[in-house]
Formats: C-alpha cells, structure tokens, sequence
C-alpha cells in the first residue's frame, strides 16, 4: 500500500526575499490568516481534513504564530483531522545557517513545543527550515515527544558558502526509524522520518513538480508498494494557496495522488507503523 502524508511549511514568500528591510520581512496577520484559511478549505475539501501544518518558528517571526487568530487555525485543523507541527527555520536565508547549532536548537524547538501546549495544542511532528537536519537532534525531538520528522528530501544535498545546510544522501525512500549515529540511515531510535515521496528525481513536491512530474512519480512509488507498505510525504507552502488558480492547481495534485495512493493524518499513521516488522508503539 502507498501512504501519503500531505503537509504544509507555514512559511511566507517575504521571508526568504533577503533584498527587504527586515520590517518588510515581517509576516501581515491578515494576509496569512487568509493564506492559511485556504489551505484549510483545500484540506477538508480534497483530504477530509488530514495534514499536517508545520507553524513557522524563526527569530524573525518571533511568537507572531503563537497568537490569535492563529491559534484559533491550530485548533480547528487539529479538530478537523490534521495535526501540527514544529517548523523551525533557526537561520538568516541565505546567509546563516544554526541548524548544526544543537544547543541553539535545542532552546528553540523545546521553547516552540512548551508554548504550544501551554495553549492546549499537541504538536506531533518536527520539519527543519531548508530541510535541514543533524543527528544530533534526534535526542532534542525524543525529549520533547515529536516522534515524527518530515525534514528528508531523498538525495539532497544543500551547500552554502562551503558549509552544509542539507544532506540527505542515501536516505531511504519511505519511512525509517533513524539511526543515533546518522539521520540518514535506519536505526533504533524512537524518531522515525518520514522522506519526502520521489521517484528517478521526480518529487512529491507541488511547488516544484508538474502535474505529469506528479503522477509518474506516484506510479513508480505505487508499483515500488506492491506487498509491502510505501511511506511518504507530500510537500507544499503556506505561500503556494495565494489565489484560487494555485489552490486548483494543488487540488489537481493531490487528486492525481488518490489514484496511487491513501493520504492518512499522524493516528493513522500511528496505527500503520504498529503493524510493521520490528517496529516499536509511538
């Protein structure tokens, strides 16, 4: 069987343009509440609710997310069969870069988590800005009860003025339970990583992927399921639901997916990773 799990980055198209004053940078309440209010609507409509939202937590944004009328959004996806999730984008984009910072993100996923449930909110799920990730963390998401990370894309390999952001060369291409000694491969961890969905370098990924790049890679992984369960993630922005044409294009797609596969929120994917070989209740 081919799983899908759809999820969400609630970033903001000026926060990556690094030509604006850091004010300009800044998120607008109502043009997010409205971004964010269509990516709900696209959800229920298209996948009975199930995805995961992965709220924006950067030293720009500050506690901007931690508010209303966002929190209200958080409790409604939650009650409306999706889940939330941490995304910590702990960087100056393309300048700076503290995901290899464990201490710095240590501080800044465990202050994001505790905030979030002293709101009455259980996030589930962990994705590092720029899809980057250390081993390291592994300790700091167990702690903090996020079992679940969505940061791998399947071969990338970020590099920014000779430093690496990203690497996820030779990750497995569906769900893992990471190793202590290397994210990137399998392990006894309690974390387990749920990869970005690819296919001959044809991703699960909306804002880069064609319709026609969608669905062959949904064909392959489809086939690539047969006798044993198929694990990924499927990926888009807060900033891709700007208008009515970009939400249709992303009801097309997951459309496309519901032939090839079954979208499930994170319970459901609880129930799924009971059932396989070797692995231990979350």
């Amino acid at each position: 069987m081919l799983y899908l799990v759809f999820t969400v980055d609630g970033d903001w198209k000026e926060y990556f343009d690094v030509k604006l004053s850091p004010e300009k940078r800044q998120p607008d309440v109502k043009r997010m509440q409205d971004l964010i209010e269509r990516e709900m609507e696209a959800a229920a409509r298209c996948l009975e609710g199930r995805f995961v939202h992965f709220i924006h937590a950067s030293p720009c944004a500050g506690n901007f997310f931690l508010k209303e009328p966002f929190v209200a959004s958080w409790r409604l996806i939650t009650q409306g069969g999706g889940d939330i999730g941490v995304h910590c984008h702990e960087d100056l984009p393309y300048s700076e870069y503290y995901f290899e910072d464990t201490p710095r993100m240590k501080k800044a996923i465990s202050a994001q988590v505790t905030a979030l449930r002293g709101l009455g909110l259980e996030p589930c799920a962990y994705r590092g800005g720029f899809l980057a990730f250390s081993h390291t963390l592994i300790p700091v998401l167990e702690e903090n009860g996020l079992y679940f990370d969505f940061s791998c894309e399947p071969g990338r390999h970020l590099v920014h003025n000779g430093k690496v952001v990203s690497d996820w060369r030779g990750a497995p291409g569906s769900l893992y339970r990471m190793s202590y000694a290397d994210h990137r491969k399998e392990g006894d961890s309690s974390v387990y990583e749920i990869p970005m969905g690819v296919s001959a370098g044809s991703y699960l990924y909306f804002e880069k992927s064609d319709l026609k790049t969608i669905e062959k890679a949904a064909i392959e992984l489809k086939n690539r399921s047969a006798g044993k369960d198929i694990i990924v993630s499927v990926l888009t922005h807060t900033y891709e639901y700007r208008s009515g044409e970009t939400v249709e294009d992303i009801v097309d797609k997951i459309s496309i997916l519901k032939k090839y596969g079954r979208f499930i929120n994170i319970e459901e994917l609880k129930e799924v990773v009971k059932h396989l070989p070797g692995e231990k209740t979350v």
